[in-house]
């Protein structure tokens, strides 16, 4: 792979070259850490001066010329000054104005914390007397020049600090350098592994691509492993950490086996001085919270060399030592026997069942799926019966219900009924949520609901009968069920189940307000019973966002993502828990109609290799490409996620349903899609899914039907929760009346919400509906609304859109009408363009016709969004 091309970070550059170019001072220093992009940027900032204006001097500090005098300018001045000078400071200086040859003077300096102070003081020396000006980057953490500093500290530069590469710039960053986008996934896992250091990156994805971990697949770049560590990145990573005591390497492999770990812990296995030096270096990071001082490492690529270099005897040492600091302390935190645990067995200690049980619902409670799993493996033998239900439920969760199948029919019959209740659920959850039968595990569950005597037992039963019936998208029966339940007391785990079904089916039923509350309910309770049932935190969240999406209302669907982010934050392996945040966040950027983002989203589960429950994500992924008009590409990737779906997943065939009608438009079958909505709505009407059957029936409305869904709408209007609804029969009233400027007012509504693509179908309807009832001229304005909206939609192609073309502006037109939207005057822009002032207000008044706006408000209104 070649240097790769610039690309991100534009504000930065942007604010760059304002300061390298600013009046006030004579230049820029670019401070930051070493890796960070800092000379990658003083480059582009460079390019902004005006070549015939400057001359540009590239200084390259190094650490080998550092202590000799001039080191840094030895190519740029003569090798010896004449012997009668003094003021070899003059001199130098003189000699490299010499360079300028009458223009502008900008010195480019690299490394300049490595000037010699000799080169320091003479460019100091330059850049005070205003005779040159200097772009120059600075690592943080090294001492520099006095000469150096004290140019920000005074005022004769301005510094700017860089910092890493956002998770947007690596994406923009990976996709100039790869010719395609990185899934979602794959920027962060690369934003996480080499936190935003641009050269740690550039190493990272060589290696990975070398090694095939990362590759493009259907169209992106995604990440199918953890990337190696290459020669050349261990090399990096070496010179970066620097030489080390044998102390100093005990601080690091002990804070990279245990991490985070506290540093006094630490101090106590290695040396408080060796600690305080590892700081110093770098090395570990320390956090204070409460009262506790927490170690990490100073880079997560540390911890990956110091591990992969660790001789395997020294590692089972260090993990045993480990050990014995923190029993040492009595276990007192909550985390302390799943890490006792992990360390004793990979100090090879050993462990008994009971403590690894314990370890590994601790690991599952945080997520950590891999880790859950494989101590609930390790203790199977000796654990008995507890120990395969739990390792089952586990493997469930992690979406591998065939082994989990395996675990359950190996396991032996309980005698108590307690144990042959949890058995029951086990059995349940695998057929309904990893084969797809339903009917069977609803029969097993009532079944045993019969048989048990006691009521604790016939309880959990019914309860997990309940969430089937609701995932099962039957809500009517969910809800009589739910109610029944709350009537009984209940233990916290139990409610919040219960709570969690009621919520879902009301979501479903159009009542997202009463659902909202519900699932607030239940995660305030959340400590007590997350401990016992960790993966509930999924669905709750599901339903949340589900709810916002239903009733048209992107902030709560905000809210749910952002805490479900917060709450799965650290998991590790795929479950349906990563599956729903990702639904979550696919389906809010739809209706935003951010479709290459939610393409992007849900790319990753979309093509997920081993998880055999992602048709949810799949059927999206899917939906999102038929709103681009990709139709084979949907019609392919629906077929598969039919193909592949093994669950019991809320409605799943509802949103197939919904997907096929999106098929079809994008087939070009517009009446066979309207056919499809409207049975689709029949079919949710009769069951009770009034969310599902509005949706459907907009969907006719989107598709230029508006008369066979008007009725229904005014109807759900009426009684569903939130304005989605609302504007919805507004949009079938005023497209079936034939009003535009109703039809205007609809797409004002769902812009306002967030929607963009429904805003600019509607816009498209209004202009369709003046076109053929005004003109041309009178549907100008409503098309540019279309056009603008339709715009910062990333490539929607649905039947409202086709055929909406663009405003015919010129390219001296559309420079007059955005630097007028910019809010600049004719006279401006007639300087900035080198053009007449009247010939600045002519662009502008055609501008002003052919965009159908009066105003540079409603210029930039139709600019802005675009653009």
């Amino acid at each position: 792979m070649k240097r790769w091309p610039f690309a991100g970070r534009r504000q930065e550059l942007e604010d760059l070259v304002r300061l390298a170019r600013d009046p006030t001072a004579q230049g820029v220093v670019i401070a930051g850490p070493a890796g960070v992009g800092k000379s990658r940027l003083a480059g582009e900032a460079l390019t902004h001066f005006h070549a015939a204006k400057v001359t540009l001097v590239p200084v390259r500090a190094t650490k080998a010329a550092s202590s000799i005098p001039n080191g840094a300018l030895a190519d740029l001045i003569p090798r010896q000054h004449p012997p009668h000078l003094v003021n070899t400071l003059r001199w130098a200086a003189d000699e490299l104005l010499a360079h300028a040859r009458g223009r502008v003077l900008v010195l480019a300096v690299d490394d300049a914390h490595l000037l010699d102070s000799h080169s320091a003081e003479v460019i100091a020396s330059l850049v005070r007397a205003r005779q040159a000006r200097m772009v120059a980057t600075l690592r943080t953490g090294e001492p520099a020049p006095d000469a150096v500093t004290l140019l920000w500290r005074e005022g004769h530069v301005r510094r700017y600090d860089t910092d890493p590469l956002s998770d947007l710039d690596v994406a923009a960053v990976l996709t100039a350098a790869l010719g395609a986008q990185p899934d979602d996934a794959t920027v962060r896992r690369l934003g996480e592994v080499t936190e935003g250091n641009a050269l740690f990156l550039y190493e990272v994805v060589q290696a990975a691509m070398a090694s095939g971990a990362l590759s493009p697949i259907h169209g992106m770049w995604k990440l199918t492993g953890d990337p190696p560590l290459a020669p050349r990145l261990v090399d990096l990573i070496h010179e970066r950490i620097g030489a080390l005591s044998p102390e100093l390497k005990e601080v690091l492999e002990y804070t990279a086996l245990a991490e985070p770990i506290g540093a006094r812990t630490l101090s106590s296995l290695t040396s408080e001085r060796a600690l305080l030096e590892a700081e110093e270096r770098g090395l570990v990071r320390i956090r204070v919270d409460r009262r506790r001082e927490i170690a990490r490492l100073g880079h997560p690529l540390y911890g990956e060399v110091a591990r992969e270099r660790l001789p395997e005897l020294r590692r089972r040492r260090r993990h045993a030592d480990l050990v014995a600091a923190l029993e040492s302390t009595g276990l007192h935190r909550r985390e302390d026997p799943l890490r006792v645990t992990v360390w004793r067995l990979a100090g090879g200690l050993g462990a008994a069942p009971r403590p690894l049980l314990e370890a590994s619902r601790l690991a599952w409670s945080a997520h950590d799926y891999p880790l859950a799993i494989r101590l609930g493996e390790a203790a199977l033998e000796g654990g008995g019966v507890s120990a395969s239900l739990q390792l089952a439920t586990l493997l469930d969760y992690a979406q591998q219900p065939d082994r989990a199948r395996a675990v359950l029919e190996a396991t032996p019959e309980p005698e108590d009924e307690p144990t042959r209740a949890r058995l029951v659920l086990a059995q349940a959850s695998n057929l309904a949520w990893g084969m797809d039968r339903l009917g069977e595990a609803l029969d097993l569950l009532a079944s045993a609901e019969k048989e048990l005597k006691a009521a604790p037992p016939r309880r959990q039963v019914t309860v997990q009968r309940l969430g089937l019936t609701a995932s099962a998208a039957r809500p009517s029966e969910a809800l009589r069920l739910s109610a029944d339940l709350l009537a009984h007391d209940l233990g916290p785990a139990q409610r919040a189940q219960v709570l969690s079904s009621r919520a879902l089916s009301l979501c479903y039923t159009g009542r997202t307000g009463e659902a909202v509350t519900l699932v607030h309910e239940a995660l305030r309770d959340a400590a007590a019973w997350r401990d016992e049932l960790p993966a509930l935190i999924s669905p709750l969240h599901s339903t949340w966002a589900m709810c916002g999406y239903f009733s048209g209302d992107l902030a709560v669907m905000d809210q749910a993502i952002a805490s479900m982010r917060a709450a799965l934050a650290g998991q590790r392996g795929w479950s349906r828990g990563e599956g729903s945040l990702a639904l979550a966040r696919g389906n809010a950027a739809t209706l935003r109609g951010q479709l290459g983002a939610a393409l992007l989203v849900l790319h990753a589960p979309a093509n997920h290799e081993t998880a055999l429950t992602v048709g949810g994500c799949m059927a999206a992924y899917a939906a999102t490409q038929a709103l681009r008009g990709e139709a084979s590409a949907a019609r392919d990737t629906l077929r598969a996620a039919l193909a592949r779906n093994r669950a019991t997943w809320t409605a799943f065939m509802r949103w197939v349903a919904l997907t096929r009608v999106w098929v079809a438009a994008a087939e070009g079958e517009t009446d066979r899609a309207v056919e499809l909505a409207l049975a689709a709505a029949a079919d949710c009407r009769e069951s009770g899914l009034a969310a599902f059957e509005a949706v459907a029936l907009h969907d006719v409305v989107r598709l230029g039907a508006p008369a066979a869904a008007l009725a229904r709408l005014t109807e759900l209007a009426s009684s569903h929760e939130g304005p989605r609804v609302r504007l919805a029969a507004r949009h079938a009233a005023a497209l079936a009346g034939g009003d535009p400027e109703g039809l205007l007012g609809v797409a004002e509504g769902f812009d306002a919400l967030g929607m963009r693509l429904h805003a600019a179908e509607a816009a498209a309807h209004a202009a369709a509906v003046l076109r053929r009832t005004r003109g041309e001229k009178a549907a100008r304005a409503a098309t540019t609304e279309a056009w603008s909206l339709a715009g910062a939609c990333q490539g929607p192609d649905t039947p409202a859109l086709r055929g909406l073309a663009a405003p015919d502006l010129t390219d001296r037109e559309l420079q007059v009408a955005q630097l007028t939207a910019a809010g600049h005057s004719h006279r401006e822009i007639a300087q900035r363009l080198g053009i007449a002032m009247r010939t600045a207000m002519n662009h502008r008044n055609q501008a002003y016709w052919k965009l159908g706006v009066n105003s540079p408000v409603e210029l930039a209104k139709a600019l802005n969004r675009f653009h």
